[in-house]
């Protein structure tokens, strides 16, 4: 536990909201404890893959044993930790009680300079936009970092996400942050330059689009212009304008593209760039039929770009997303686009990954934005449980999702191409994903690249995307099938050098696998080139001496009268 977690408090407290709550006595939360330790055991496929099951549980008797010493604020905190050890986006505990129903009138996001907040209650207007510096007197990435602790996470693009505990005041004095009463000393830099020091007093839930006393994190399905929830839609106000969340509710299409709608779908034709751009933001039951009436006006446009934007599609049902795969693949053979680009992000999740991969795995395509928040394999399909001795609400993931390979361990779905947010291009009309397509420059794939331009002009753009990309540890090149086929292809077609060029590229970038090298013979062979193809069969047989071409390669070295070593 963190040194802030673990200093012994003598008494027992809650904050006082709606009506006095009823804490839960130390029996209580032994009891409840050991229920979320059986169930998480009992339901979930595979709990301990991030971190070991003797370590959970030592994790667990800790807490049972620092019971007395905690405030209930400190209790709540420790037992999400506990459950956030899981490392699974869709497996979270939440406090569901009203003494913990009260929220500070900010929302922050993370930008690649630092925290902002991007949705201020209209309590605290001049905060939209304002720069977060420290907390309680401690520097905000410390601080958040702790509050992201309580929640679970598949990758660091989730983690980044799931921000949320930050705005709850029990929560945070849970932490150590906040006061006895809630109240969170923060200090920022407002638009116009100036730093100020501010102590945020917590709200009430009093939105009437959730239950009376929610202290759960349901809001944060909301897109970042929204907040916590109490005032509603009309009351929290963004940074883009200074519009209200509720102007985002419905569609302006004179609005930057990625605000055009951020609720459900919006689609555009833009002649004036040969593009169109779709944006599904949740997986429901028109889901399939929205993007079978979208590609239907593709299919009369033909675009050279085709945008489908899935950086906010948090979710859904995915049984939808199959009868949208069969919108793309019946498209498949000849697109009525050019270049298909795919965009996610780290609000990509649960059925929005599923629609992303569905895209990916059907079409040639392009990659573009942020790591979506799981791998392609990962876990799912929560169910709810409820702990009233101590008013605790737990989602636990009881399914495997398997969308990728069995083998594919990645922690991040690949990008292409990052595009990752400064907070001047989100307050602005801006977007680092979007604009440079529509501006023309270079952002296809690396085997759409050779397929169109050739290998050399592959291996040319790959090189300045090392170098550009270099400080994102969760991008990598294209995987080695991705190049495999993109030279196959190329070798169908009789273009040799290009196919030879390629598949070099492909060997430089994934040396270890034999048959990156098995195809670069084969494309040298073809060429004429057998020298060179059999020092790549050489490479063959050292990776792997019993690959399922063992034999083929071997007559190669008869049929050409050398001498296999």
């Amino acid at each position: 536990m963190k040194a802030h977690f673990a200093i012994a408090v003598l008494c027992s407290i809650s904050l006082t909201l709606v009506g006095e709550a009823r804490a839960g006595s130390v029996s209580d939360w032994q009891h409840d404890i050991d229920e979320i330790v059986k169930d998480v055991q009992a339901i979930h496929p595979n709990p301990f893959f991030k971190t070991g099951r003797i370590a959970f549980l030592r994790r667990a008797e800790a807490l049972k044993v620092n019971l007395p010493r905690l405030t209930e604020e400190q209790r709540v905190v420790g037992a999400m930790e506990l459950v956030a050890l899981i490392g699974d986006t869709h497996t979270q505990l939440e406090p569901d009680r009203p003494d913990f129903a009260l929220w500070y009138p900010i929302r922050i996001y993370e930008f690649t300079d630092g925290y902002f907040v991007t949705a201020a209650h209209k309590s605290a207007v001049d905060l939209a936009g304002a720069r977060v510096l420290e907390v309680a007197g401690q520097p905000v990435a410390s601080v958040v970092q702790n509050a992201r602790s309580l929640m679970g996470a598949d990758n660091l693009y989730a983690s980044k996400e799931y921000v949320f505990a930050f705005s709850n005041a029990a929560l945070m004095k849970g932490l150590g942050y906040a006061s006895t009463t809630g109240e969170l000393k923060v200090k920022f830099k407002l638009t116009n330059g100036n730093e100020v020091d501010r102590v945020l007093t917590p709200h009430t839930t009093n939105d009437t689009r959730f239950k009376k006393g929610d202290s759960t994190f349901e809001w944060h399905f909301q897109a970042e212009m929204g907040g916590p929830p109490f005032g509603g839609v009309e009351e929290w106000i963004s940074v883009y304008h200074g519009l209200p969340y509720s102007a985002f509710r419905t569609t302006d299409l004179t609005r930057p593209l990625r605000l055009m709608n951020r609720r459900f779908f919006v689609a555009k034709n833009i002649p004036e760039k040969d593009a169109f751009y779709i944006q599904s933001n949740f997986v429901g039951d028109d889901f399939a039929e929205q993007f079978r009436g979208a590609l239907e006006e593709v299919d009369k446009v033909k675009p050279r770009r085709l945008i489908v934007d899935l950086r906010y599609n948090f979710g859904g049902d995915g049984s939808h997303v199959p009868a949208m795969a069969r919108q793309f693949i019946k498209r498949a053979d000849a697109p009525p686009w050019k270049e298909l680009y795919v965009l996610t992000g780290r609000r990509t999740l649960s059925a929005g990954i599923m629609a992303a991969v569905a895209v990916m795995d059907n079409t040639e395509n392009t990659v573009i934005g942020e790591p979506m928040s799981a791998p392609v394999n990962s876990y799912g399909d929560a169910i709810s449980i409820n702990f009233p001795r101590t008013g605790l609400h737990m989602d636990l993931s009881a399914a495997t999702h398997q969308l990728g390979d069995s083998n594919d361990v990645s922690e991040f779905a690949p990008v292409d191409v990052p595009a990752p947010f400064t907070f001047a291009d989100y307050a602005s009309e801006r977007d680092p994903a979007i604009d440079p397509i529509l501006r023309g420059e270079e952002m296809r794939s690396l085997p759409m690249i050779a397929l169109a331009d050739g290998g050399s002009a592959a291996r040319r753009i790959y090189e300045g995307r090392v170098a550009r990309f270099r400080e994102y540890d969760w991008w990598s090149p294209p995987t080695e099938i991705a190049l495999r086929r993109a030279g196959q292809k190329l070798l169908e077609l009789k273009r040799f050098q290009d196919a030879i060029e390629t598949d070099k590229l492909n060997a430089e970038i994934h040396p270890d696998i034999w048959n990156v090298w098995y195809n670069l013979g084969k494309a040298q062979m073809a060429a004429g080139l057998t020298r060179d193809a059999l020092e790549s069969y050489r490479h063959v047989l050292e990776i792997d001496p019993t690959n399922d071409n063992e034999g083929e390669i071997r007559k190669a070295f008869v049929d050409a009268g050398s001498v296999l070593n």
